[in-house]
């Protein structure tokens, strides 16, 4: 067993962005695998290159949406976004400065994950509620 698993309580009733978020989930197992399997630091440094990469895509593609709909919180939550991401970066560059510990990040990952998905982004999905997307 993984660090995490998807559950069905991640969901947050948008098939997109639910997809997208199971994909999350899915690379924060394989970094915490890779961890715990001693792989050699470069793959992890390539694992935590991609996961960067895949939130800024996912990031845009949840802006999107928002944008797309005309959700309230559109500014407020891409805000979140930026804090974020400016958050995994500099835990990224202290992994590999060796200032951070991969199970320190994790943490990190896991909360931002759970917290971002089940406060932030279920507001998105109350919102839709009624709509047609």
């Amino acid at each position: 067993m993984s660090v995490i698993e998807w559950k069905k309580k991640y969901e947050i009733g948008h098939s997109r962005i639910d997809f997208e978020h199971q994909i999350f989930v899915d690379l924060i197992a394989k970094i915490y695998d890779a961890a715990k399997e001693g792989k050699d630091k470069e793959y992890l440094q390539r694992l935590l290159y991609e996961l960067n990469k895949y939130v800024e895509f996912h990031f845009v593609s949840e802006e999107n949406i928002m944008y797309s709909i005309n959700y309230p919180e559109y500014e407020t939550h891409k805000h979140h976004h930026e804090k974020l991401l400016e958050i995994y970066n500099q835990k990224s560059m202290e992994i590999e400065l060796g200032e951070q510990t991969i199970d320190d990040f994790l943490t990190f990952l896991l909360d931002w994950f759970v917290s971002h998905t089940i406060i932030e982004d279920k507001k998105i999905a109350t919102y839709l509620k009624g709509k047609i997307i």
